[in-house]
This record gives C-alpha cells, sequence and structure tokens, in this order.
C-alpha cells in the first residue's frame, strides 16, 4: 500500500529560509542548508537528543523528504517568528544561541528576530518569495521540482505532478506593520495589507487567527511545555485564556481582520483555522459566524482531542460539531504531546519498545495517531449514520514546526508507514466485533478509508473550496 498523501499543515521554510540570512548558503543548491530540498534524516544520536530534550535537531518535512514519501500535495505553512518566541525568560545572554538549538533556524536569523528592525508583514512576504523562487525549477544538485498551485481548479489541471505547493499562514499577527502587536499604530491599514496578501500569485488557502503568542487580535491557547528547572522557557502568559478587550476574547481589530480574510469583496476569501485560539475564543468566533458566515467551512488544520491531552489547544466535542456542520477539516497533528502520549510514562514506554519487534513498535506509535482518528469519526457516525463518517478527517502533520513527532514517524519518509499502520488499527478495529461503526460502512472498506484520510478527503476539500 503506498497511497498519495497530502498534508495540510507543515513548516519546510523556517529551516532553510531561516538559514538564506547566511551570505555564505545557496537557496537553489540542494546541498546547502539554505535550499529547500536540502535534506537532514535523524541520526540515531539526534532520536537520542530529541527523546531527551523534547525537539528535534533534523529536518522532518524538507521537499526532499516529501517526495520520498510520496506526499504528492502539501499545504506550507508560512510563520514570521513571533518575538515572543526569541526572547526566552531563562538564559538571555545566550538566547541566539538557545533559540538556534531548539529551532535550527540559524544565528543570524536570530539575530534579526531579535532587532528593532524586524516587521512581520515584510517578513512574510520575503518568505513567501522564498518559498516560491524555486517553483517549477530543479535545483542545482538536485532532481525533483515542485509547483505552487493557486487554486483548486489548478489542482486538477497540474494532476500529473509530482509535488504540489499551496501556500497557508500560521498567526494574523503577519498583518501587523511592525511587531509590536499592542501598538495600534503598527494595525493601521490592516485591511490593504490583506489586500495585498489576497493578490499574490499563489494566494493563502488558509491561515491561523492566532499562534503561540497574544497578537493583538485574540487570546490563544497553551502551545509551548518547555520548561528549565521548573520554569516555562518561553512566556505565552499574556492574553493567555483570558478575556482581551471589554470582556471579550477577540478584539476590535480582531474582528475587523476577521472580516477582511472572509471577504470577497477585496480578493480571494481567505479560511480561518480554529488552531491555536483558546476554548472561548473559539466559542465566540463560532458565535460571530452564525448567520454571516454559516456557509465558509472551519478548518483545525493541525491537532488532537482533549480526550488524550486535557489541554483546551486541543478539539472537543462542540469543535467537532462545528467543523463537521459547516463541511470543514480537521488535520490530525503527528506532536506526541497533543496526541497524548506524554501522559503515560515516556521512560517505561521506551525502555520496553526496546523488546519489540519492529511491526510492533511502528503499531505502538501509531495507536496515538488513530486513536484520535477513531474517537473523532465514530463522534461524526453518531452525528449522522447515513453519512460518511470519516470525511473531516486528514493529515495536518506539523512537521519542522518544532514538535517531538512520534518516535516512529518523526519525517515525511515515515508517512507510508504510519498509512500502514492506520488499516492495520482499522482492520483490527472491524474484527473486533465491538465497533461503533460497522464494517465496510456506506460499502466503504478499510483500504478506501485509509486513502480517504491521507489523501482524497483533504484534496476534495482544497479542490473545492480554494
Amino acid at each position: 500500500m503506498s497511497p498519495p498523501i497530502v498534508d495540510i499543515h507543515f513548516h519546510p521554510t523556517l529551516k532553510p529560509f531561516g538559514h538564506s540570512h547566511d551570505p555564505k548558503e545557496n537557496i537553489s543548491d540542494a546541498q546547502s542548508v539554505a535550499c529547500i530540498w536540502h535534506s537532514d534524516p535523524p541520526t540515531a544520536i539526534d532520536e537520542l537528543d530529541e527523546n531527551v530534550l523534547g525537539f528535534p535537531p533534523y529536518r522532518e518535512a524538507d521537499f526532499t523528504t516529501l517526495v520520498n514519501g510520496k506526499v504528492n500535495i502539501g499545504v506550507v505553512s508560512l510563520y514570521p517568528i513571533e518575538t515572543g518566541f526569541v526572547h526566552p525568560q531563562l538564559f538571555k545572554l545566550e538566547s541566539k544561541e538557545l533559540i538556534d538549538l531548539i529551532t535550527l533556524f540559524g544565528r543570524e536569523r536570530v539575530a534579526y528576530l531579535q532587532s528593532a528592525e524586524y516587521n512581520y508583514f515584510e517578513d512574510l512576504n520575503r518568505e513567501n518569495q522564498f518559498l516560491t523562487s524555486l517553483h517549477n525549477t530543479i535545483p542545482k544538485n538536485g532532481v525533483n521540482k515542485y509547483v505552487m498551485i493557486s487554486s483548486g481548479a489548478e489542482l486538477v489541471s497540474n494532476a500529473n505532478e509530482t509535488l504540489r505547493i499551496i501556500v497557508s499562514i500560521e498567526g494574523a499577527h503577519v498583518f501587523c506593520n511592525g511587531h509590536n502587536v499592542e501598538d495600534q499604530t503598527a494595525w493601521a491599514d490592516v485591511d490593504k495589507r490583506i489586500e495585498v496578501v489576497k493578490n499574490w500569485k499563489y494566494p493563502p488557502f488558509f491561515i491561523t487567527l492566532c499562534h503561540h503568542f497574544y497578537n493583538g487580535l485574540a487570546s490563544h491557547a497553551k502551545s509551548l511545555f518547555i520548561k528549565v528547572l521548573g520554569t516555562d522557557l518561553l512566556d505565552q502568559s499574556r492574553g493567555l485564556d483570558q478575556p482581551v478587550e471589554d470582556e471579550k476574547y477577540i478584539t476590535t481589530t480582531g474582528y475587523k481582520v476577521i472580516d477582511h480574510l472572509y471577504s470577497t469583496a477585496n480578493g480571494r476569501r481567505i479560511l480561518i483555522d480554529v488552531k491555536h485560539m483558546c476554548k472561548n475564543t473559539r466559542l465566540e468566533f463560532y458565535a460571530y459566524r452564525k448567520g454571516k458566515y454559516d456557509s465558509i467551512p472551519l478548518i483545525s488544520s493541525h491537532g488532537a482531542l482533549i480526550n488524550f491531552y486535557n489541554e483546551n489547544i486541543n478539539l472537543d466535542i462542540d469543535d467537532i460539531n462545528e467543523i463537521y456542520n459547516s463541511n470543514g477539516l480537521i488535520g490530525i497533528e503527528l506532536d506526541q504531546r497533543v496526541l497524548g502520549y506524554n501522559k503515560r510514562n515516556r521512560f517505561w514506554n521506551w525502555l520496553l519498545s526496546i523488546f519489540r519487534s519492529a511491526d510492533k513498535k511502528n503499531l505502538v506509535w501509531a495507536e496515538y495517531f488513530w486513536k484520535n482518528i477513531l474517537a473523532i469519526a465514530e463522534h461524526c457516525y453518531e452525528l449522522d449514520q447515513n453519512a460518511d463518517p470519516w470525511k473531516i478527517i486528514c493529515l495536518g502533520s506539523d512537521f519542522d514546526g518544532i514538535i517531538n513527532p512520534l518516535n516512529k514517524f518523526r519525517t515525511s519518509t515515515d508517512l507510508q508507514a504510519l498509512s500502514e499502520c492506520i488499516l492495520k488499527n482499522l482492520i483490527d478495529y472491524w474484527a473486533s466485533g465491538k465497533s461503533k461503526i460497522p464494517i465496510n460502512h456506506l460499502g466503504i472498506d478499510a483500504h478506501t478509508v485509509v486513502y480517504n484520510i491521507m489523501y482524497k478527503n483533504a484534496k476534495e476539500f482544497i479542490t473545492k473550496n480554494y
């Protein structure tokens, strides 16, 4: 089984774009660390370091790795780094080295992010130019190319291409003119900046309103859990899961941004991704949509359920209902933390895995991804037993988003093995005699369910809505 794959959320530009600030590097040479095709797979030492430190010192989703994993459609998330990410609470004198160690952005890049000249909107445009620069071009020392896609119709017309790329954005702080999101003058003419982005040659498909830190638009959820000596390394507390203006979780500027993103009077509509909103922000957002934006689908591009990781960054039944009723889409993330792995004793799990076969190890690690898929599908089956319960589920790996991936599925090359494990889990589920969703429900067999989750659901959603 080697199905094509769609990944609706990952960050292959973050590391190479960071290194492109080094004048010695060449973005058009696949052997350069500044090239999006540069491959840096994990070594045994890398895997050990990751298990200890909780972040990956290698590349998870460079374009070479995507092709090796048969990722045929990728939604690349652009992310101008929030300043809160480069100003740790501890080790401030060594912050450049520390942030580079965690992120692999490069010290030149980190220095710019810490400078007074850093401008979110300008950086967004530079990162987008970096992504599009090798469109339809085989790089030096490379063998493959990618093509940028600007619409669902174009996705269909380019069906024979090996790798098709669509743009998305993580964090609406990108529309701030500067990096001080609490300076109201930095939000002047935000409508014009949104219009500029909507009129890019390859405009974004969707954007998250929030990300890791308060952005002057809405309250965010806790998403970073790196602790040193019992203290959070990065401070997310400002605006975290609390009202931010007049007892509301979305500010006046936030509502303005929502309206301009959803509008079609200023260019292509950009869908809004609910990931990183805190629970109350999501509820407020859903209420605002009622009677105004009901026909626009919702996306949660990369996440999991509170059933397995009880933090409000994860989705609950209310969220599934809203996304399902909007004909939306949920991408399941490959971060072991949000999937619920860390609820168990990580050391003993690792020790026991030494004595398992390779196939058993894969199944054990895939279990966390599978449980989230199944919980969503079973709830959707309860909502409508005459509909496909798997239809809103897809992959949103968040690879290269500074995540701690599932140990047996560390890079995009491993996605074929993940597909095999989902198939085995589904076959076992239906063979158990205890399945809530009937075997081959609506005539959809196990192979087709997996094909749909890993490819067709997302492809059809993009084709219809982009």
